[in-house]
């Protein structure tokens, strides 16, 4: 009685939080250094949220935040 693995899922799994993370990214791509209100009306992210993925991007080194705005890292972890 096992689960037939044989076939592949035809809906990928996906991880909300990572999305919403890339959202972010690509929207400060665009934008330059912004708001994190701004962040989550161009996102349509809950501006707690974005909050809390903004605090682990920086955390990680993928955000600079300059005063109330933030921008994507000059030296991002990728790039290396």
């Amino acid at each position: 009685m096992g689960t037939d693995h044989s076939q592949k899922d035809s809906t990928p799994t996906l991880i909300g939080s990572v999305q919403r993370a890339l959202r972010l990214l690509e929207a400060m791509s665009a934008e330059g250094g912004v708001t994190a209100k701004r962040l989550a009306r161009l996102t349509g992210i809950p501006l707690p949220t974005v909050y809390h993925l903004l605090r682990t991007l920086s955390h990680e080194g993928y955000v600079q935040r300059e005063g109330g705005s933030f921008r994507l890292a000059d030296d991002l972890p990728l790039a290396s």
